[in-house]
């Protein structure tokens, strides 16, 4: 149980972290996920359906993780292990009136803790703008991430990059990934590539080692 205490050290609020063990309680969090996200205009993303995550709660229950008060929840984090034995943290939520005591980073901490644990070093997260101060401060790294798909190449998106690194890339002829290892968030390449390239998408990834 977490505890938040006020000044005079009187307890304020609790809040348990739990993960998802059945179909019922994944319910529960991808209910209280979609309403907090209703009005986003993002609920048509795989990973706000339950069928999504249902698939994958026979090796990824363990970072699939809420937080519980009074028997409501209050916060959702869920990640799940890739391919290269990576977490992707694919759908973070809190209930807005809980907001700025410290439930989603504890969520994040306990996930850092499983997947040290089980031996998964790498931890990514897509963060929305508003969000991307709260990951700095819980030590994550930025990079500038850029999706595309043909007539444009892995080539035209790495000659708009004449500052950085290249973090990695991918492209199977269809799908083609570039990360960037920016040193900080840099809006203006990110802007640089919406303007030069309408038809590709951009993020801001967070990553951290543990």
């Amino acid at each position: 149980m977490s505890i938040i205490m006020d000044t005079k050290g009187v307890m304020m609020f609790s809040y348990d972290i739990k993960h998802v063990t059945d179909e019922s309680e994944l319910d529960r969090a991808i209910s209280f996920a979609r309403a907090i996200f209703k009005d986003s205009g993002r609920l048509n993303i795989p990973t706000f359906s339950k069928e999504f995550w249902l698939a994958r709660m026979p090796d990824d229950a363990g970072f699939m993780l809420y937080a519980q008060h009074d028997d409501e929840i209050v916060g959702v984090v869920f990640g799940q292990v890739e391919k290269n034995n990576s977490i992707t943290i694919a759908l973070v939520a809190s209930d807005e009136r809980y907001r700025h005591r410290g439930i989603v980073s504890s969520l994040l901490t306990e996930l850092e803790k499983r997947a040290l644990a089980r031996g998964h070093h790498f931890i990514v997260i897509g963060a929305l703008e508003a969000a991307e101060g709260f990951y700095l401060k819980c030590g994550y790294t930025p990079h500038l991430f850029v999706q595309s798909r043909p007539p444009l190449t892995l080539e035209n998106l790495r000659l708009l990059n004449d500052r950085y690194d290249e973090a990695w890339s991918y492209d199977d002829g269809t799908d083609i990934r570039l990360c960037i290892a920016t040193k900080g968030i840099d809006r203006e390449l990110q802007h640089k590539y919406d303007e030069t390239f309408p038809d590709c998408s951009t993020q801001t990834l967070f990553t951290k080692y543990v």
